[in-house]
């Protein structure tokens, strides 16, 4: 359970927004899922944990006329082979497994180039004792890199996924994955965003971030009110939790509250920790951020800060060890920490 004597920062309680608009929301049910669980007694994800990761340009190796993927060729600069591909499946399987004696009962990742990196991740790696069935819509992306969700199908019974499309003006970005579970008579809203980069700077590129908070809000927004309903967002959003599009658009403050959007990377988090570092600053652009219903049984979301998945760069000191630096290839993880969400 959170500690409560920690004193958040704001409180937002969850306003009645307006409703997506079919551009925004690409609805599929999926007819193919498995029988639900009989429901339970309780939370049904008591003493389970939940994972992030930003698997850091996880591509296959063919080249795809249609997204700007040719880097990651066995012909390119950055020689990206098949065997270095099975490398970064076992590494990234590997990393996920650091988290606990079990795997993540949902795992969401972004930086995928596709459904079938995923298929191979799941299913042959160290990932496949998992159960878990593979989420993913191809985006807008012109990068061709996507989001997508892993879940255990032996809790979990897919209810609906949806692509929620992020509109910008003369641009493409990711769109925001939201899948709709049930378990033990419980329903779970999962988000799964990348937001628009820094990259073109933050007076440039704020305003798509704002636009994105603004989708996931109003999607938010839409969901009915129940006490067995709970909302799980998560993410590499590229701002901070005290930046403007997660505390002014969305309205995931920091705040002490069993309503309302709650942002779990701005809770008792140890200092100079984060799950992304830069010129040897240290942030949390990806994050957790849940229904304000769900804080009592949450135990702690932090980044995983274990020493196979960092070393000490000789300018910035402790870092992500990842795949590439530049084009220079590494061999390693990926250049963000996973974050865990654990439950008590």
């Amino acid at each position: 359970m959170l500690n409560h004597s920690i004193l958040f920062n704001a409180l937002l309680l969850l306003g009645c927004g307006a409703q997506p608009t079919d551009e925004q929301i690409s609805l599929v049910t999926d007819d193919t899922t498995t029988e639900a669980p009989p429901p339970g007694k309780g939370f049904p994800l008591k003493g389970q944990h939940v994972m992030f990761y930003n698997v850091e340009n996880l591509f296959d190796t063919e080249y795809d006329a249609t997204i700007n993927d040719r880097d990651f060729t066995p012909g390119s600069e950055q020689q990206w082979t098949p065997e270095r591909l099975t490398t970064k499946l076992e590494h990234l399987a590997e990393a996920i497994g650091f988290a606990g004696k079990e795997l993540p009962v949902l795992l969401g990742v972004c930086e995928v180039e596709n459904k079938a990196v995923l298929e191979r991740l799941v299913n042959e790696t160290s990932l496949k004792s998992a159960h878990y069935q593979v989420v993913h819509y191809d985006s807008p992306d012109e990068r061709g890199i996507d989001v997508g969700l892993l879940y255990d199908q032996d809790i979990f019974k897919l209810v609906k996924s949806e692509a929620l499309n992020v509109p910008l003006e003369g641009d493409r970005t990711r769109d925001i994955l939201h899948t709709e579970l049930t378990a033990g008579g419980q329903v779970f809203h999962i988000f799964v965003n990348h937001w628009p980069s820094r990259r073109e700077g933050q007076e440039k590129s704020e305003p798509k971030r704002m636009a994105a908070a603004s989708v996931l809000k109003d999607a938010v927004a839409s969901i009915p009110d129940a006490p067995t309903t709970h909302v799980i967002i998560m993410g590499d959003f590229n701002d901070t939790p005290m930046d403007r599009s997660i505390q002014e658009g969305l309205g995931a403050q920091c705040a002490n509250a069993s309503t309302g959007l709650v942002d779990l990377m701005c809770v008792d988090q140890p200092a100079g920790h984060g799950s992304h570092q830069y010129d040897a600053h240290w942030d949390y652009l990806d994050q957790f951020i849940i229904s304000g219903d769900l804080t009592k049984h949450v135990k702690e979301a932090k980044a995983l800060w274990d020493d196979r998945l960092l070393f000490k760069h000789p300018k910035y000191g402790l870092s992500p060890d990842k795949t590439y630096s530049g084009r220079s290839y590494k061999g390693g993880y990926s250049d963000h920490l996973p974050i865990v969400l654990r439950f008590n």
